[in-house]
């Protein structure tokens, strides 16, 4: 791994960690959280409900990675539980979505980036070890489950003409993603069963 200069990780990571975030609010539904982080389209919400609803319902455009990357129910459910086996690592668990929801992925980058910005700025006992096994996580949950499941997700979108403002979001993210491939290049971009435990 590429050791970066304490000042280059803080303000990357920084940027990173708002941006993730940034992503899950705009995939999540347009209620207060997506608001949030999308102030300027405040004065927009009916449409934007109105949007969410006719793509992400009506259309039938799945906000599920691996409704895109896998083939058939076997492969299926061992993509989904790969997912639950990385949030199960760190601590986590779903309750009120599947796991592989775009906004749930999303959010789970942010959480690692947090978790190793934590455990460096904290000091915490074995800090760069945890630090590195978050760093690792995030380019094996990236390649693995992420990456190709929100390109496929947001090529479709693009292709809609009544996408609205969704459209400016998957932009972003594509554009986002791209910078993220070029951090994550050196990492196994193989798929992984779960991860060591945090």
């Amino acid at each position: 791994m590429k050791k970066e200069t304490f000042t280059e990780s803080v303000s990357a990571n920084r940027q990173r960690l708002l941006k993730y975030k940034i992503f899950s609010a705009g995939f999540s539904y347009p209620g207060d959280d997506f608001f949030k982080y999308f102030p300027q389209w405040q004065s927009q919400r009916q449409r934007i409900i109105k949007t969410y609803d006719l793509l992400f319902r009506n259309k039938g455009i799945w906000l599920y990675t691996t409704e895109y990357t896998a083939q058939g129910t076997f492969q299926r459910a061992q993509a989904l539980a790969e997912v639950m086996g990385f949030y199960k690592a760190f601590g986590l668990e779903m309750s009120e979505d599947r796991p592989d929801s775009l906004f749930a992925e999303l959010e789970f980058m942010h959480y690692l980036i947090f978790k190793k910005r934590y455990a460096l700025n904290h000091k915490l006992k074995d800090a760069q070890v945890k630090a590195d096994l978050c760093y690792q996580a995030q380019g094996k949950f990236f390649w693995g489950h992420l990456y190709p499941g929100a390109k496929a997700i947001a090529q479709i979108i693009l292709k809609e003409k009544d996408a609205y403002v969704y459209k400016e979001i998957v932009q972003e993210l594509l554009k986002f993603l791209g910078e993220e491939k070029k951090l994550f290049q050196n990492l196994n971009k193989e798929r992984v069963i779960g991860t060591p435990e945090f």
